[in-house]
């Protein structure tokens, strides 16, 4: 009997699907999760003598195209989830630690993950900020073990509510940081006196500024009209809803699209318009409507995490961190365990709140998927000289984070647990 690849691909994958259901099975464990297990089968079985063909992203273009286009929408669809599910209202007080981790810790991790990259590994100047850009934003897609339950469903303390609302707001304000390195690479630096002002310039009210403010206002304003339409007599609320993962998947894509179209980050605009949507509902009686959309995108989100993560496991074990060295190895050590959690923690320490909720935030800055759709996308528009060792960090900084944050997740949620109880 001849053993056909993509027999294979559908035993492996369904497999992979039935296992998002065993929750009960490792759901008590302190040191296993899903993510990890998928991360090690999707290894063993590369190494096995039926392993499906690695999509290795250095390897051509269509394979870097892949791992782009997956990446993107399993992040858009994580944003679109997260946006949904956050109940509190957005405001200074109430908000307070995301705050503080988008305009303090973000923008310091860059710097300092920049000039790491530099120092350590001898990353060009493109090479180091593309690198810092990528790394330095929480992930929205693996995050979720950290983050709120969904809507209407309680269990929104501070540290769900901050490490949830960072998530989907960050990967939009990270994005003019993957443009910088970009246009920088676009300079062919040999030093930073030869960076051009002009250019620079442009980066600063285009990328920083137009598209920022372009993705906040377009999410709002899209959220607010699919609202309408939703919740209107001609509506799917009106029908019944029996439509609304459709809803959802119409409401993202639309917003995404529309908001890249006229320049804004679609990902901002996603996040937003989600808001936008709550908003729309809260205190009335369509409130719940919100409950099966959100159900709909968590479900989505299982399916493309589980191939992700099968790749994720595939491609480590494949050759492509054969060439890794100490310096790179060092890089994703340090922003795990160091940079994130000791700017976080001192960046947070003016905010209200006790110290365990601080030091949570703090220590679970999780790194995913994001992280590959950023260098892949950079990759597509400009090249960079030091790619292959941006992808090694990368690829060994997410799972590093799916161990160390997998695992202590568990002890997080405890510790949470007991201090409330006291």
């Amino acid at each position: 009997m001849t053993i056909e690849l993509h027999d294979v691909f559908y035993i492996v994958t369904g497999l992979v699907f039935a296992g998002f259901t065993f929750v009960p099975l490792y759901g008590k464990s302190m040191f296993v999760t899903a993510p990890i297990l998928f991360l090690i089968a999707g290894a063993l079985l590369a190494l096995s003598p039926v392993a499906l063909p690695v999509i290795d992203p250095l390897e051509s273009v269509l394979y870097r195209d892949t791992i782009e286009y997956l990446t993107e929408l399993i992040v858009i669809i994580a944003l679109a989830g997260a946006g949904l599910a956050v109940d509190r209202e957005a405001g200074k007080r109430e908000w307070q630690h995301t705050w503080v981790l988008l305009v303090l810790v973000m923008p310091l991790s860059i710097i300092v993950i920049a000039y790491l990259g530099q120092s350590m590994v001898g990353l060009s100047i493109a090479g180091s900020v593309l690198l810092a850009a990528a790394l330095a934003p929480t992930d929205p897609v693996l995050a979720r073990a950290v983050q709120v339950s969904g809507p209407l469903k309680g269990e929104e303390d501070d540290v769900r509510l901050s490490l949830t609302t960072e998530a989907g707001l960050n990967d939009g304000l990270a994005f003019p940081f993957v443009h910088l390195a970009v246009v920088l690479a676009g300079m062919s630096l040999a030093s930073y006196a030869d960076i051009k002002t002009e250019e620079l310039w442009t980066w600063v009210w285009l990328d920083l500024l137009y598209r920022v403010l372009m993705g906040i206002a377009a999410g709002w304003a899209l959220g607010h009209l699919v609202s309408r339409f939703v919740f209107s007599r001609f509506g799917d609320a009106a029908a019944g809803g029996e439509n609304q993962g459709l809803v959802l998947m119409a409401s993202t894509f639309l917003t995404y699209g529309l908001t890249e179209l006229i320049g804004g980050y679609g990902f901002l605009a996603v996040f937003v318009s989600a808001r936008a949507a709550r908003a729309f509902v809260r205190g009335t009686k369509h409130e719940s409507y919100a409950a099966m959309p959100h159900w709909f995108s968590d479900q989505i989100e299982k399916v493309l995490l589980a191939l992700l993560l099968l790749w994720l496991g595939s491609v480590a074990v494949s050759g492509m961190l054969n060439s890794l060295s100490m310096a790179e190895l060092g890089v994703a050590l340090l922003l795990i365990f160091v940079v994130r959690p000791v700017l976080a923690y001192i960046c947070l320490l003016p905010t209200q709140g006790s110290r365990i909720d601080r030091g949570l935030i703090a220590m679970m800055g999780i790194r995913g998927f994001g992280t590959f759709f950023y260098v892949a996308y950079a990759q597509s528009q400009s090249d960079f000289d030091n790619i292959e060792s941006i992808w090694r960090i990368c690829i060994v900084a997410v799972i590093l984070s799916i161990f160390v944050h997998g695992m202590t997740s568990a002890v997080g949620k405890r510790v949470m647990g007991k201090a409330k109880q006291e």
